[in-house]
């Protein structure tokens, strides 16, 4: 995956605020954090770190971090953490710079307006599978294949978040 248009796209953008809001969608193991991590002392926030034990708590997202930061202030949360399974460290995130929030529900319609760029990151569902695997461990493969896999298929053809990006990325290589 070449990153280049995509911190193009942001070099470009005009934002009315006084920070860039980038938002990176597309299906788990895609690489939306891999592609996050190479925009150069952006903020990032993670849709995962808004999971609540039972699924995304996109309200809690939205309250905790856009309506802030919309507002010029600076967003607070409590990350969840994956490994204790409960809430975690507290973060921030200055309404400064570049400001990405990156995960399966990013590019979510209650958020789009929101963004200056938005970007989605396309992979093969076999290679996402792979790379999850390889990620969580053999243990998860039906966790991917029974349950994470069909709820993002599900949220894409709800939500429809393809179109409303302003570049599509292939996320089947590695990042150059």
């Amino acid at each position: 995956m070449d990153a280049r248009p995509v911190l193009e796209l942001i070099a470009a953008a005009r934002p009315t605020r006084a920070f860039t809001f980038v938002g990176i969608g597309g299906h788990g193991a895609a690489g939306k954090s891999t592609l996050a991590h190479r925009i150069e002392a952006a903020q990032l926030v993670g849709t995962d770190e808004f999971w609540d034990g039972d699924g995304f708590d996109l309200e809690r997202l939205r309250a905790d971090v856009f309506e802030p930061l919309l507002e010029g202030r600076a967003a607070q949360y409590d990350a969840w953490n994956w490994a204790r399974r409960r809430a975690g460290r507290s973060r921030t995130v200055e309404p400064t710079g570049v400001v990405v929030v990156e995960g399966v529900c990013a590019l979510h319609r209650m958020f789009r307006d929101a963004y200056d760029v938005r970007v989605w990151v396309e992979t093969p569902a076999d290679v996402r599978l792979a790379r999850g695997v390889a990620r969580d461990g053999e243990a998860a493969r039906a966790t991917w294949v029974e349950r994470w896999m069909p709820m993002e298929d599900r949220y894409v053809e709800r939500d429809d978040p393809v179109p409303s990006a302003h570049l599509v990325v292939d996320g089947s290589h590695p990042l150059d």
